[in-house]
């Protein structure tokens, strides 16, 4: 048997959602375990606790990142070792107890060729590439254009404000017949009052924010939508922008980041606010150009391959190959 050991942050991320989603196309050869603590600044009773739920169980694991890349020295096991990167660090201290627990590993698996090319070049470090699946959508219905979403938690890496901003550039050059509406856990209370400062500057019924959603009501939000923006800071994957290309919607990203490996049709612009202004004004002004972004992003769904157990799959044969040396 094969173990995954997760942290339980008390709230969904796209991280978790990979998880389960790997648990349940591997068809009961990983077993899931769920860890309280306070990762990614573990004590070191989360520390001891994680060294004995390893030692409690009879064979590979795979330690999410937000856990085996945030110890201050690398955990020693009898069992093998790999670590699955869902998010690459960000302050060299983070980046320090990255390296060494990496290094340590007996594999590591990353959600993007991105992610394998910054930990190459970061640490010297190859990792397996296991891209994720995606659930089959209907066609999003959508609107005429307008109708925009943010999807992701309410964090500064996010960068909720920042869209905010460019809907206030956009308001203020007359640009209107749009509705912005902000789906996510609020997982930072100060940042999540800046956004809705930011958004009370906005014309009356234009953003809507929802706070976090069920799989349900995400599912609704997708098929409402004409246009996500995704302006993260920092990005190994993006899974829900496969997600909505999966729904036949284009995206707008941040250049740069891993959520560019997902794009299926749309723009990858640099974290600059009168680009991205320009970048909204044309798509809802110039019908010809969103038609050609959303031809593209029909076309893009097709080709997607759906499901999770290529993903599974990969993580699977990395586990029996460390098993076995």
């Amino acid at each position: 048997m094969f173990h995954l050991i997760e942290p339980d942050l008390g709230r969904i991320s796209g991280g978790l959602r990979y998880n389960w989603a790997v648990v349940d196309a591997a068809n009961g050869q990983l077993a899931r375990h769920t860890l309280a603590g306070g990762w990614p600044e573990p004590s070191d009773q989360d520390i001891a606790d994680l060294v004995h739920l390893i030692e409690s169980v009879d064979g590979p694991v795979v330690l999410d990142g937000l856990i085996g890349c945030s110890l201050p020295t690398p955990v020693r096991a009898k069992v093998p070792i790999l670590q699955l990167v869902h998010a690459l660090a960000q302050t060299p201290e983070a980046t320090r107890r990255e390296q060494a627990c990496l290094q340590a590993a007996d594999a590591v698996v990353v959600t993007s060729h991105f992610a394998a090319d910054e930990l190459l070049n970061r640490h010297d470090v190859w990792a397996i590439v296991a891209a994720p699946g995606v659930a089959e959508r209907p066609m999003a219905a959508g609107g005429t254009g307008g109708n925009l979403i943010s999807v992701g938690a309410v964090e500064p890496n996010k960068n909720q404000v920042f869209i905010a901003e460019v809907l206030e550039e956009l308001a203020a050059r007359g640009v209107s017949d749009w509705h912005c509406t902000f789906a996510g856990p609020l997982n930072d209370a100060a940042y999540a009052h800046r956004l809705s400062n930011t958004l009370a500057r906005l014309p009356g019924g234009t953003t809507t924010a929802t706070g976090e959603l069920d799989e349900t009501e995400l599912a609704a939000v997708y098929h409402q939508a004409d246009l996500l923006v995704f302006p993260s800071h920092a990005e190994t994957f993006g899974l829900v922008v496969r997600e909505t290309t999966a729904a036949g919607v284009p995206a707008f990203v941040t250049a740069g980041t891993g959520s560019q490996e997902a794009l299926g049709s749309g723009e990858a612009l640099p974290l600059d606010k009168e680009l991205w202004a320009d970048a909204l004004e044309q798509w809802l002004t110039d019908v010809q150009y969103r038609r050609r972004l959303q031809t593209v992003a029909r076309a893009a769904r097709q080709q997607l391959s759906y499901g999770w157990r290529a993903t599974a799959n990969t993580i699977l044969e990395v586990l029996g190959s460390a098993s076995t040396h």
